[in-house]
């Protein structure tokens, strides 16, 4: 519809036909380079947007932009820039990008793992989730 925002509309950064990225923003590409958008790579916008991303885009994303997108499944430590490792649990089919030296996620954001993962955290990172 019109005023909408539908993915295949935007114009792509990388192609035959492509419009560069605004200032301040990232041309991110697929890894087949079928698909491209651009993208703000600091902190604060790539945070929010990457979680919108598809898998195969915010794998992209984290490797162009040089940021561990949180809060999103992650498949092994290709997904997580050090010092976050990828933390995987088989049986809920989830993983995490955890940081083993962060005081603030080994104080307040462990708690929001699920029982398994925050066992395999602990474990991977030998470190113990605080109580609260």
């Amino acid at each position: 519809g019109e005023g909408q925002w539908d993915g295949s509309a935007r114009p792509q950064c990388y192609g035959p036909n492509a419009k560069a990225c605004p200032l301040g923003e990232t041309c991110i590409v697929k890894y087949d380079g079928t698909f491209s958008q651009c993208m703000d790579c600091r902190a604060d916008h790539f945070d929010k947007s990457c979680q919108k991303l598809d898998d195969y885009m915010r794998y992209a994303a984290i490797h162009t932009c040089k940021r561990t997108c949180l809060d999103t499944k992650c498949y092994n430590d290709h997904w997580c820039l050090k010092p976050h490792v990828c933390v995987t649990d088989q049986e809920s089919n989830w993983g995490q990008c955890v940081s083993c030296s962060s005081k603030k996620f080994w104080h307040n954001s462990c708690w929001s793992l699920d029982k398994p993962l925050r066992r395999k955290a602990q474990t991977r990172c030998h470190k113990h989730c605080r109580h609260r």
